[in-house]
C-alpha cells in the first residue's frame, strides 16, 4: 500500500527542530514506510507582513528541497511544498510567495482571525461557549475567503481552532455550524481543491483528527473525494506518525482513496 505523509515541516519552519532537514526528513520516511513525502515548511504571510515571524527563507529551503529531491530519486516521491498560511490577508504578497518558485504541493491554512493572536494563544478556559462559538463561526467565515485564493491544492487542519478548544477541556458542538462548513466544502469541490486530514492530534494524544470523523463523514456525503493526508511532523521523529490510523478513519468515513503527488501532479491511490 502507498502511504503518504504531505504535510511536514523543517528548520526553515519558525517552530521547525534544529535537526529536521529535507534529507533528515526523508531518510525518517524511509524508515517508517513513507513512499510519497511533501516537506511544506510554514510561510504565515501575515506574520511576516506584520514583523511577528521571521521571514521564511524561500530560496535556501528551495534549494534544500530539491538536493533532497535529486539524492532520493527513485525510492522517495518528494514534494517540494509550501504551507502558505492566512493567504487571503494579503493576497498581493501571499501571490508573490508562491511565484517565487515552481512548488509542486501548496497547503493553505489559517492559523488566526485578522488581527487576532493564533489561535494556540487564545484562552478558551477563560470563554464563555457563545464567545467560542462566535469565534469558530468567525473562522469558517475566514477560511471560505481562504478557499477562494488561486494556487492551493488543499485546505489545511480545517478544525485547527478545535484543537485548543479540546485541549481547554471545552466540549464543542459542530452542529450549529453545519451550513458554513457545508459551504466551504462545497466551494473546495467546485475549485478541485482537497481537504487535508491532518492526524497530528492522534499522534499527540487528543483522540481526534483534524477535522474530526464526524466532519470527514461530513465532506464525504457533500459528494467530497479529494483528501490529502498529514502528520504535521516538525521533527523527523515524527514523520509519518498516525498516517495509517489516518487512513482507518478514512475507510470509516466512507473513503477509498487519498490523493498524492508524484512530479507535481496529483493522482489517487487506493487505501483498501
Amino acid at each position: 500500500m502507498i502511504i503518504c505523509d504531505l504535510h511536514t515541516h523543517t528548520r526553515f519552519s519558525f517552530d521547525g527542530a534544529k535537526d529536521s532537514t529535507p534529507e533528515a526528513l526523508c531518510r525518517r520516511a524511509l524508515e517508517v514506510g513513507i513512499t510519497h513525502l511533501a516537506i511544506t515548511d510554514h510561510c504565515d504571510i501575515n506574520g511576516e507582513v506584520e514583523g511577528i515571524y521571521t521571514p521564511y527563507a524561500a530560496d535556501e529551503a528551495w534549494e534544500a528541497m530539491s538536493a533532497a529531491k535529486e539524492k532520493f530519486k527513485g525510492r522517495l516521491h518528494l514534494s517540494r511544498g509550501i504551507e502558505l498560511g492566512n493567504a487571503h490577508q494579503y493576497p498581493n504578497e501571499a501571490k508573490a510567495a508562491l511565484l517565487r518558485h515552481p512548488y509542486e504541493f501548496v497547503i493553505g491554512s489559517l492559523h488566526n482571525l485578522t488581527g487576532v493572536p493564533d489561535f494556540c494563544m487564545l484562552r478558551y478556559e477563560m470563554m464563555t461557549d457563545a464567545h467560542i462559538h462566535s469565534l469558530f463561526d468567525r473562522m469558517l467565515d475566514e477560511t471560505l475567503q481562504l478557499v477562494s485564493f488561486d494556487g492551493l491544492h488543499t485546505l489545511g487542519h480545517l478544525t485547527y481552532m478545535h484543537r485548543y478548544i479540546s485541549l481547554a477541556q471545552k466540549p464543542f458542538d459542530f452542529k450549529p455550524h453545519y451550513d458554513k462548513i457545508v459551504g466551504i466544502y462545497k466551494s473546495l469541490i467546485t475549485r478541485d481543491m482537497a481537504l487535508e486530514l491532518n492526524v497530528s492530534t492522534l499522534w499527540k494524544g487528543l483522540g481526534i483528527s483534524m477535522p474530526t470523523l464526524e466532519l470527514l463523514k461530513l465532506y464525504r456525503d457533500q459528494g467530497g473525494r479529494l483528501i490529502t493526508v498529514g502528520s504535521d511532523a516538525h521533527s523527523p521523529e515524527n514523520v509519518g506518525k498516525c498516517i495509517r490510523k489516518g487512513y482507518a478513519l478514512l475507510r470509516t468515513a466512507g473513503f477509498s482513496e487519498v490523493a498524492v503527488m508524484e512530479d507535481g501532479q496529483r493522482t489517487a491511490v487506493s487505501i483498501i
